[in-house]
């Protein structure tokens, strides 16, 4: 694993100053040789005596509440005095409890190596921002992590299933290609034609998605330990948070990125992230951190959880895909809030007219307020007034995708091969589904073993998760709003969605619009939305 810090927050006076000393140094150039050497002497010594932490940003917008002076002089003042700019943070974040002004500093890492698994860990926390490798698009080279927590005869068994999967992803992979350009014979033929004109791989949009749609196929039977690379780009305050978590986190490759992530970032930020040192905390505030919680919670849970489950045992009905749970009366909350918002009145009153109104004028007032709706356009604030929760069974491909939509609630449970797997309907129809049941079989056979070996694993991940696959499936609780089912409809019912991703946002938007026809009328991928919209006012 290889963690490099990419970038950080900079004070745009900073950059400018220095631009502005090397014009000057480069008008001098050749024009008298002692007066260029003195200039670049003195340069090289201001840039050596600049201090480039971004702590100092937050320090002057922490003062900003209390102190006279404009923003862009406190700004000046904080780069002058880095030490007590530092002191600053320190007493106003952690001794007064003001945390937000953390957040106006940003860090950009690199993340090379680390596996799909430790990848879903980091990606659980929401206000961040990441970029990754995909494996639709890549074709894999086979590299994978090996847990460090297991036994020589487990790494070596691991190893042995791990060499297994990929050889039927590498096995796989051109059969799918064949059957993805036997299946489109259009884009096959210009892929063909651009291809005997030498056009290069990368200019060639049709063989391209040729290929990665069959890539994304393949890739169900490759491990949750294939490594991965990313970019993470966190603020100070979260990147905090996530620091203290990872140091007690189970699986000990999240432990080793948290380490990682730390010992980069003091470098720059020492007084933003002093809770994730506990001697550093003590130190500066005179006091004792309490981790307890972030150390045990996890386990509490779990614990207290078993022990509920055998007092009140009781039969476990039948799983289905997609369960739509509950919506909390979704079209009478936001019609409510529009009238509300829109009037004089206030929201319960609001509610009392929208009683009084009929099915048809209920759907007319909706689509009178949204008319000039444009398939990029965000609904209006009141759709966020109604909520959906979901039950998901869910694949880890799928999940890998689901987990993007960070604002949403997302409760997902540990992987759980009793669940099954989903198979990509291309390899069905190319007749392996039995041989990537196979490699899934084998898999879950390895994760029992490793999980019965190693009990004391809590949460919702476990070591023996890195044995299983992409198609293995997991169970989530998914709780949105209406705004931001509108959005995951856009993106993820597109006719260029990933199919899997696609299908279950299918089965969650139709349940919606069953059961709250009115303000999900508008529902439907991009590529449909004309469609949809003109659907919907010939009614």
């Amino acid at each position: 694993m290889e963690v490099i810090l990419a970038g950080y927050s900079v004070e745009k006076d900073v950059l400018d100053m220095i631009k502005k000393d090397l014009s000057l140094v480069k008008k001098e150039l050749g024009i008298n040789d002692l007066v260029s050497k003195k200039m670049i002497n003195d340069l090289v010594d201001r840039l050596l005596d600049i201090d480039f932490t971004p702590e100092t940003i937050s320090a002057a917008y922490a003062r900003i509440s209390r102190d006279p002076r404009p923003v862009n002089e406190l700004r000046a003042a904080a780069r002058k005095e880095v030490d007590e700019a530092r002191r600053s943070n320190q007493n106003i974040v952690f001794g007064m409890g003001h945390h937000s002004v953390a957040e106006h500093v940003k860090l950009n890492f690199d993340i090379l190596g680390l596996s799909r698994l430790a990848v879903e860990t980091l990606e659980h926390h929401r206000l961040c921002a990441y970029t990754e490798k995909s494996q639709r698009y890549i074709t894999l080279d086979g590299d994978f992590i090996v847990p460090e927590e297991y036994s020589d005869k487990e790494k070596g068994d691991f190893n042995k299933l791990v060499e297994t999967q990929n050889r039927f992803y590498f096995e796989i992979l051109p059969k799918l290609v064949k059957f993805q350009m036997e299946t489109n014979p259009l884009l096959a033929k210009i892929a063909r034609e651009k291809t005997n004109r030498r056009l290069s791989d990368k200019n060639n949009k049709e063989k391209n998605t040729l290929e990665g749609w069959a890539k994304e196929d393949a890739r169900y039977a490759l491990s949750l330990a294939t490594q991965a690379q990313l970019a993470f780009s966190p603020n100070a305050r979260n990147l905090e948070l996530i620091l203290r978590r990872f140091k007690y986190h189970q699986l000990a490759e999240v432990r080793e990125l948290g380490e990682k992530l730390y010992q980069q970032a003091k470098t720059i930020i020492p007084s933003l992230i002093i809770m994730a040192d506990a001697e550093e905390f003590a130190k500066t505030q005179k006091t004792t951190l309490d981790d307890v919680f972030f150390r045990e919670g996890g386990k509490d849970i779990k614990d207290a959880t078993e022990k509920l489950l055998k007092s009140h045992a009781s039969k476990i009905p039948a799983r289905e895909e997609v369960i739509f749970t509950d919506a909390n009366d979704l079209d009478k909350k936001i019609i409510s809030s529009l009238i509300a918002r829109n009037s004089k009145l206030d929201y319960f009153m609001a509610e009392r007219i929208y009683d009084i109104l009929s099915e048809n004028e209920r759907t007319a007032y909706i689509k009178d307020c949204l008319k000039n709706l444009g398939k990029f356009d965000s609904l209006p604030r009141e759709f966020e007034k109604g909520e959906l929760s979901y039950h998901l069974i869910i694949s880890s491909s799928c999940f890998a995708q689901l987990k993007r939509h960070r604002m949403a609630t997302l409760l997902e449970n540990s992987y759980d091969p009793d669940l099954g797997i989903t198979v990509p309907p291309s390899i069905k129809e190319i007749g392996m589904e039995e041989a990537l049941k196979g490699v899934t079989d084998a898999s879950a056979e390895l994760y029992e073993m490793i999980k019965r070996n190693h009990p004391d694993s809590f949460g919702n991940q476990n070591i023996a998760d890195y044995c299983l696959t992409n198609a293995h499936r997991r169970s989530v609780e998914m709780k949105m709003n209406l705004r931001e089912l509108y959005h995951f409809s856009r993106m993820r019912e597109d006719g260029h969605a990933q199919w899997d991703i696609r299908n279950i946002a299918h089965q969650m938007c139709r349940q919606a619009r069953e059961t709250f026809p009115i303000t999900t009328m508008f529902l439907g991928g991009k590529d449909k939305f004309d469609q949809v919209k003109e659907g919907a006012y010939q009614k």
